[in-house]
C-alpha cells in the first residue's frame, strides 16, 4: 500500500513521527515534491482566498499526489496538555476535500495529546482498522513513531539543520538505526530535557553558515522557515551573510521557562513554541537581532509577534517582521533583509551605544 503525505504544513514538524509508524506497519509513504511554481499555482487556483498561505500550499500539494492508494492527512488537534493547533489545521481533513485528485481517497485520525497518550493510541487502533493492522501492530507501531519524532527533535536541538535531519528519515532505507549516525537510544523513560544537548555536530557542520556576520534568530512557523520557494530561499540568504539560529534549536525545558513569565498561559501549541525561543533569543546577549517570518492573516502570529516585539523593545533587540503571502516579491524580501542585516553590523561596529528605539543606553550626562 502506498500513501500519499503531503511535504506541507505538519510536515516540517511531525513528518518522522508518521515515518515511523507507517515504516512499522510496512506501509510506503510518499511525499509530494519540493514546492514549485506548478504547485504553488494549483494551490491558488483552487484554495479559497481568505486561507492563509501555507493552506494554499497545501492544496496544491494535495493535487500532485495521484500516484497512491490514498492520501494520509491527520487531523492535529493538539500536541500537549492544555493547548490546541490553529483551527485551520483542526478543520483541514474536511475543508480541503475538494483538492483530492480523483479516484483517490483522504485516510486521517484524530491526534489530541491534550486528552493523553491513551486516548491517541485509541484513536490510532481506531484508524488501524481500516488499514487492517491488529491492536499488537498498532502499538509497535505508535512507540516506533514516538522514538523516531523524539530522535528528530533531539537533532534539531543538537544542531543539526532542517534538511540533514530530515533526509535521515526520509532518504535511508531504515531510518530507525540511528546508532550509525553516532546517536544512543532513544528510551521510552526518558524525559524533554535529555534531549537538550549532546550529540553536537562538528561545529561547521551545526552551523552551515558563515563564522562572521552578525548572529540573528529567525523565529516563526516552521512551515514557512523551511519553505523555501514561499520565502524566496530566505533562510539560504540570511546564512550567507550571517550566523543564523532557529526556533528549532532550543530546547523545551527554556520554551517552558519563558512561557511561565506570562500572565496569562499561550494556548497555541506552536504560538508557544514560537514565543519561548524568541523570548530566549531576546534575552541572549550573543544575538544581535530577530527577525519574525510571518504569513498574512494568521492570527496567532497577530498575539505572538506584539508579545516578542514587546520584549525585543526591553532588551533593546534590534526586530524585523517578514510577511509573506501570495504577492510578495523576491526583491521587497531581499532589501529589507539586507538593510537589516547592514544596520546590525553598523549598529555593533559604531553605535553600540544607542538603542534600537532611539534612546542612548549610556547614563553619562556630559554625552546628552
Amino acid at each position: 500500500m502506498r500513501l500519499g503525505f503531503p511535504r506541507a504544513l505538519m510536515y516540517y514538524e511531525y513528518y518522522p513521527f508518521w515515518a515511523g509508524f507507517f515504516y512499522k506497519l510496512g506501509i510506503e509513504l510518499v511525499t509530494s515534491p519540493l514546492t514549485n511554481r506548478e504547485i504553488m499555482e494549483s494551490g491558488l487556483k483552487k484554495a479559497p482566498d481568505e486561507t492563509c498561505l501555507p493552506v494554499k500550499i497545501l492544496v496544491g500539494h494535495l493535487t500532485v499526489l495521484s500516484d497512491v492508494d490514498g492520501i494520509f492527512l491527520p487531523r492535529l488537534v493538539s500536541m500537549e496538555k492544555n493547548t490546541y493547533l490553529c483551527p485551520k489545521i483542526l478543520g483541514l481533513p474536511e475543508s480541503v476535500l475538494y483538492a483530492l485528485p480523483a479516484g483517490v481517497q483522504l485516510y486521517t485520525v484524530d491526534i489530541n495529546w491534550r486528552e493523553g497518550k491513551r486516548e491517541v493510541l485509541k484513536q490510532l487502533m481506531a484508524f488501524g482498522g481500516t488499514l487492517r493492522a491488529t491492536k499488537g501492530r498498532i502499538r509497535e507501531a505508535f512507540a516506533e513513531a514516538q522514538r523516531w519524532q523524539k530522535a528528530y527533535q533531539r537533532m534539531r536541538h543538537s544542531g543539526w539543520s532542517f534538511t540533514e535531519s530530515m533526509q535521515c528519515f526520509e532518504a535511508l532505507a531504515e531510518p530507525m538505526k540511528l546508532k550509525d549516525l553516532g546517536f544512543k537510544q532513544v528510551g521510552r523513560r526518558q524525559k524533554p530535557e535529555d534531549f537538550e544537548d549532546g550529540w553536537l555536530l562538528d561545529q561547521a557542520v551545526r552551523s552551515g553558515c558563515r563564522e562572521k556576520g552578525p548572529k540573528i534568530a529567525l523565529v516563526g512557523h516552521s512551515y514557512l522557515t523551511y519553505e523555501s520557494y514561499a520565502n524566496m530561499n530566505l533562510l539560504q540568504r540570511l546564512r550567507e551573510k550571517a550566523q543564523v539560529v532557529v526556533v528549532e534549536n532550543v530546547g523545551p525545558s527554556p520554551v517552558e521557562e519563558q512561557h511561565s513569565k506570562l500572565q496569562k498561559k499561550i494556548f497555541w501549541s506552536h504560538a508557544k513554541k514560537i514565543f519561548g525561543a524568541g523570548a530566549v533569543y531576546v534575552e541572549d546577549p550573543e544575538i544581535e537581532g530577530l527577525i519574525y517570518l510571518s504569513c498574512f492573516g494568521c492570527g496567532t502570529d497577530s498575539m505572538t509577534n506584539d508579545l516578542l516585539a514587546r520584549r525585543a523593545r526591553q532588551n533593546q533587540k534590534p526586530y524585523l517582521v517578514l510577511t509573506l503571502d501570495e504577492h510578495s516579491g523576491e526583491a521587497g524580501v531581499v532589501t529589507r533583509i539586507e538593510a537589516f542585516l547592514d544596520m546590525l553590523e553598523r549598529r555593533r561596529d559604531y553605535e553600540s551605544h544607542l538603542s534600537s528605539y532611539g534612546e542612548r543606553l549610556d547614563r553619562d550626562s556630559s554625552l546628552t
